[in-house]
């Protein structure tokens, strides 16, 4: 019988699961709808749905790597095995940081302002490049994620096949042909970050200043247009603090997949699990239309939300 060592966490996981694949079942399900109204969709709702169906592949996956651990162990030990659950993880969580980069970019480009003739063209063929940021976002994450199925081995697995049955938590050390996969990875869910930092920043200034000019221009914090830029700034910064999370703890399961310690690998792939589920709490909130549906199915009475601008109505 398993201990709750590793029940425990797989609880946790399998209601991480249920509310994340609620949520972003929920979006996909709204977007449907409204492209089945108006035959369209549009540039931003192009890439919550991608991250969306991402993210809910990343969840689902994890998910069932830690009931592999946990029922199946003779099969999950197979070097083939963990090499393709460690090729999918790793290529949908960098997928998930790439096209959340698509987010902030599009959210960058909408909201600062600059006077240069280059960032103008930007903005006009933005519907255009969203779709292409998107496939190169993917191809480059599953590009360097199938490297892993050749280049990682299993140093000397803690359990074998006759010993499964008595054990309570496998815990796996990959060793690396090259010496430096893992280094690679962290490099490329670096720059993803850098750029999601760096626009999320650059967005959050921008509707601060936008605050204060309100500010001076009409007295009274409870002016409509300040209650909206108010309102995304939570939202951009929201994503920031998911995203600094859920980069930190991909990087340190990267650097410590030779000599980490069982508890800091479950903590870490914990609050990996929660980024789909916090992901998409956040997106729904900060989507007028998205809120304004949870509010009607769940009977909750309608205020001044029909008038407010939210950050992904840009």
């Amino acid at each position: 019988m398993a201990s709750p060592y590793i029940i425990t966490p797989l609880v946790i996981q399998i209601i991480f699961l249920m509310t994340g694949s609620t949520g972003n079942i929920f979006i996909l399900t709204v977007h449907f709808l409204d492209w089945m109204k108006t035959r369209k969709l549009s540039t931003v709702d192009l890439i919550v749905n991608c991250i969306v169906i991402i993210n809910l592949f990343l969840q689902g996956t994890i998910a069932f790597n830690q009931i592999c651990a946990l029922l199946f162990l003779e099969i999950y030990i197979q070097v083939q095995v963990v090499n393709s659950l460690l090729v999918i993880l790793t290529s949908l969580a960098l997928s998930s940081l790439w096209c959340s980069t698509c987010l902030c970019f599009y959210y960058f480009v909408k909201i600062v302002s600059f006077k240069w003739a280059w960032f103008h063209k930007i903005k006009a063929k933005l519907p255009v490049m969203v779709p292409w940021l998107l496939v190169f976002s993917c191809t480059i994450s599953w590009a360097f994620g199938l490297a892993a199925y050749w280049d990682i081995n299993i140093d000397n697995p803690l359990l074998t096949a006759n010993a499964t049955r008595n054990a309570s938590y496998v815990h796996l050390h990959y060793k690396s042909r090259c010496d430096c996969i893992f280094q690679i990875y962290m490099l490329v869910a670096s720059i993803p970050f850098s750029i999601i930092f760096i626009t999320a920043g650059a967005i959050i200034f921008s509707l601060c200043n936008h605050m204060q000019k309100i500010k001076k221009n009409n007295e009274g914090s409870k002016n409509s247009k300040l209650s909206s830029h108010l309102k995304a700034t939570k939202t951009v910064t929201s994503l920031l603090i998911a995203y600094f999370i859920f980069y930190g703890m991909i990087n340190i399961l990267y650097s410590e997949s030779k000599d980490g310690q069982a508890l800091t690998f479950i903590f870490c792939v914990l609050m990996a699990s929660a980024f789909p589920t916090e992901n998409a709490i956040i997106l729904i909130n900060g989507n007028r239309k998205l809120l304004m549906m949870v509010k009607h199915i769940l009977c909750i009475k309608q205020t001044s939300i029909n008038a407010e601008v939210t950050v992904t109505t840009y």
